[in-house]
């Protein structure tokens, strides 16, 4: 029994150092490959060093520097950034200068917007004008005739003996401008009653009228209403074909207008009526046109008039109207 035992124990000895000798190798074999590892990274270290900022320039003296010397080594990439002036602490004393471009920016654009609003304001929505014969009518209508005696066309025509002038309507008396349309309804500075010259040339039979169009002639906000440019232009033409029939009254046969350019409100404007030829005693073709004081011809007219029956009580006029 002694025997079988001994056996036993020297077998499992044996394994025993077997094993220990095998896991002595690993871990020798183990330990002799990290220290190579690690004495290769210390040497690709001495030899390569790690650099966090730019290079700089070999061709600058500062690009060899002393091998002996060690550079200074960064503690982080971020104290190698250079700070922006954003950054950059204020002094508590001083405050952040503000451009003055912005203040003149908004002043401006205010300025412009203040002008354009008030300027749709006046042609949209007008102040309301002095009735007739108000105080305030009268003080407008002083003045606008102080600024139709200084025009160039009122002052050379004023001057030339050929023309013969008069304010419109004048043979009228005040109760029988009432109940006309052009000296009642249509009166006024608002109107056109304001001022209204003309001008005739006995030796051509020309007659230039010169008239203000106030602000309620309007039809569409601050352009003078069809309707109106249609009878001044019937009463220019009229006063030229009456002055040239013997009876010196007359009536409109007929009546054409093209409108070519829109003719504004709160302006003087001309209106020139010429006769045509193969005018007689008794029916006259009469051209015309609406312009403005500079010459911009805003409507062309053409009328016939004749002289009517005897019986129908129309009022003769020898000069005046």
């Amino acid at each position: 029994m002694i025997a079988p035992i001994s056996f036993r124990a020297t077998c499992a000895a044996r394994n025993a150092l077997l094993t220990a000798s095998t896991k002595n190798n690993r871990c020798q074999i183990l330990f002799q490959g990290r220290t190579s590892w690690i004495l290769s990274s210390r040497l690709n270290q001495l030899q390569y060093p790690r650099k966090y900022s730019t290079p700089t320039n070999p061709t600058t003296p500062s690009a060899f520097p002393n091998p002996e010397v060690e550079p200074p080594r960064p503690t982080d990439l971020r104290s190698q950034l250079p700070s922006s002036p954003s950054q950059q602490p204020i002094p508590p004393n001083q405050k952040p200068k503000r451009s003055i471009r912005i203040y003149i920016y908004a002043a401006v654009f205010f300025i412009i917007g203040m002008s354009a609003g008030q300027y749709i304001r006046m042609v949209v929505a007008p102040p309301e004008l002095p009735h007739p014969e108000t105080p305030a009518d009268r003080a407008m209508v002083e003045y606008l005739h102080k600024q139709a005696e200084s025009l160039p066309l009122v002052k050379s025509l004023s001057s030339d003996p050929d023309w013969e002038t008069w304010p419109s309507y004048q043979s009228l008396s005040f109760e029988e401008r009432g109940p006309r349309l052009t000296t009642g309804a249509l009166g006024g500075a608002r109107g056109i009653g304001a001022y209204q010259r003309v001008f005739r040339n006995d030796s051509t039979g020309e007659c230039v009228t010169v008239v203000w169009i106030g602000g309620a002639m309007s039809g569409w906000p601050g352009v003078v209403h069809g309707g109106l440019i249609a009878t001044l232009l019937d009463e220019g033409l009229g006063r030229c074909a009456i002055a040239l029939f013997p009876s010196k009254t007359g009536v409109t046969a007929n009546l054409e207008l093209n409108y070519e350019k829109p003719t504004l409100t709160n302006g003087f404007y001309v209106i020139r009526a010429k006769p045509m030829e193969g005018a007689t005693e008794r029916k006259a073709w009469i051209q015309g046109s609406l312009e403005t004081i500079d010459g911009v011809v805003s409507v062309r007219s053409k009328a016939l008039f004749v002289v009517p029956r005897k019986g129908l009580g129309l009022k003769v006029h020898e000069t005046g109207f």
